[in-house]
């Protein structure tokens, strides 16, 4: 998978990782996984990462730290926030918080593969 582009993925529950492995796969994706927001942090400090998918929940907190961590790189990383809950008001706040975007499980594979597309297409125009 050299020389594909990587996405992190923050996600502690092996099905979503699973299933998101997939989807990014599909894309064209190097999926780098996380099961914890140090972890995360670690490796947004230490890698180019041009798209972060982000569990709502990890062992050690919560997609709004990940944002933060997200928010703080050199380059503002998209974060798209995967939820176990189709919940409105976890998406309203994520959105606030600044994430580019927000998923309730059961995650489709076309609707990952969209999101991360349009991710990374505004992320390339951006540049």
């Amino acid at each position: 998978m050299a020389g594909r582009p990587k996405v992190l993925v923050a996600c502690s529950d092996p099905e979503n990782r699973q299933t998101l492995l997939a989807s990014l796969s599909q894309c064209g994706l190097d999926p780098v996984f996380s099961s914890t927001v140090r972890e995360a942090r670690a490796i947004l400090s230490r890698q180019v990462i041009p798209l972060v998918i982000c569990a709502a929940d990890l062992v050690d907190g919560s997609f709004r730290d990940v944002l933060r961590a997200a928010g703080a790189a050199e380059t503002k990383i998209p974060v798209v926030v995967a939820s176990r809950r189709d919940d409105t008001a976890e998406y309203l706040e994520a959105m606030q918080l600044g994430a580019f975007d927000f998923i309730a499980c059961p995650y489709k594979r076309s609707e990952v593969e969209w999101i991360v597309s349009n991710a990374l297409r505004k992320m390339a125009v951006a540049a």
